[in-house]
């Protein structure tokens, strides 16, 4: 299943890259950081932090929130409770909402945990694809507070509708014709590492 999924963020991402994206209009919404114990949230955090694999990328904002995620399906920017629009091939709409974006913050073991919820996922590859996915990140720091550690847990709901032969181009029916599924706990978690790239958002300093 792991490998199919590699093979389906792969597709996704090449058509990414040759048909763009477009983010949504309103920047504003974030989601508010849970602090275990009511302890502080390190502000070396705050910036931006790119991963070295799939096109990750977190935003943290300076006052506890989350601004902004690139997740691997279509590297697509996603915020919290927004819906980004899209272009698939042959530059058909497509769309990805993403709901709840929880962080949470562990002040005794010092990692941060990331929970990414997208409620909807339609994106045109030739065959469409539709449904919903999820990504649970959780790891702790370097001493300097540069790089995060962060083992990524995917959640995947997925089908695959392709244009039935027999209907009108102009109206054409789609069935469904595969289906991706991976629950969070199916396959052992992935190691991404972060590095801050921008520390503009927020102020930096150590634990």
């Amino acid at each position: 299943m792991k490998q199919r999924f590699y093979i389906l963020s792969c597709l996704v991402l090449i058509l990414s890259v040759l048909t763009g994206c477009q983010e949504s209009a309103d920047t504003n919404n974030a989601t508010e950081m849970v602090i275990k114990d009511d302890q502080q949230f390190p502000k070396f955090v705050s910036g931006r932090w790119e991963g070295d694999k799939w096109g990750w990328e977190i935003v943290f904002g300076p006052e506890n929130t989350l601004s902004s995620a690139v997740i691997p399906l279509g590297q697509v920017k996603i915020r919290p409770y927004q819906a980004t629009e899209v272009q698939g091939r042959g530059g058909q709409p497509g769309i990805f909402e993403a709901g709840d974006c929880e962080v949470n913050y562990d002040p005794q073991s010092h990692e941060v945990s990331v929970s990414i919820e997208m409620k909807r996922v339609y994106m045109d590859m030739g065959s469409i694809i539709d449904g919903s996915c999820a990504y649970f990140l959780i790891g702790d720091f370097s001493e300097d507070g540069k790089i995060w550690y962060a083992n990524v847990f995917t959640k995947l709901d997925l089908n695959v509708l392709t244009p039935d032969s027999n209907s009108s181009k102009d109206k054409p029916v789609f069935e469904k014709t595969g289906h991706f599924w991976q629950d969070f706990s199916d396959e052992s978690p992935e190691e991404v590492i972060f590095t801050k790239t921008d520390n503009s958002i927020g102020n930096q300093s150590t634990r």
